[in-house]
């Protein structure tokens, strides 16, 4: 009886605890549900946030986007018209890009550059983005913009994992830089192949 009150009332260890593993078959489903994540997940993002700029740019081009009434009032001094045309076709050159994976770097560059244009606006009309002052407090119209920085951040994921290295480009001078470039590049078709029984 003592012993076994002892027992109760000693602490367990993590060590000590065992967890019954899922059955094989869960286990098969949710590596293969990974594996197709980490080969379609990229390229999904890309194609997405292609077509997200390939849309907004076409409303600016057809002049029905509701950001035309937000360029004027937040660039009073340049005509709208020709500001929004410019942009349209800024946006459907960076949604065309990233869609059809063409000229990636500089589709990219157009679209940090274009990005960052949008955060200046904050500068020249905050009390069109921002409620009594405070940037605590953001209106429709900067929510709008604040949500760049989630179209920002997609940018850069596609930056790390599609652009191709400088050095990729000298793997006929070299066999062995050869051989790990063929491996880094199949690494997420292998490891999905891994993870089939």
């Amino acid at each position: 009886m003592v012993r076994a009150r002892m027992n109760i009332g000693r602490h367990a260890y993590v060590s000590e605890l065992k967890i019954t593993p899922p059955p094989r078959r869960a286990t098969w489903w949710h590596d293969h549900l990974i594996g197709l994540l980490r080969q379609w997940s990229i390229p999904a993002l890309r194609v997405t946030l292609g077509l997200v700029f390939l849309w907004f740019g076409a409303l600016k081009l057809l002049g029905v986007s509701p950001v035309l009434l937000i360029l004027k009032q937040t660039y009073p001094f340049i005509p709208v018209g020709p500001f929004a045309m410019v942009l349209g076709l800024w946006e459907v050159m960076i949604g065309g890009g990233l869609i059809m994976k063409r000229a990636l770097r500089c589709t990219l560059v157009l679209l940090c550059f274009h990005l960052t244009g949008t955060f200046i606006s904050l500068l020249f009309a905050p009390s069109l983005f921002f409620l009594h002052g405070s940037p605590l407090w953001l209106t429709v119209e900067g929510e709008f913009v604040a949500k760049n920085m989630v179209l920002m951040a997609a940018g850069l994921v596609i930056g790390g994992y599609e652009v191709s290295l400088v050095g990729e480009r000298k793997v006929d001078s070299d066999p062995v830089s050869e051989s790990e470039l063929v491996y880094l590049k199949d690494r997420p078709r292998r490891a999905h192949e891994g993870l089939r029984l």
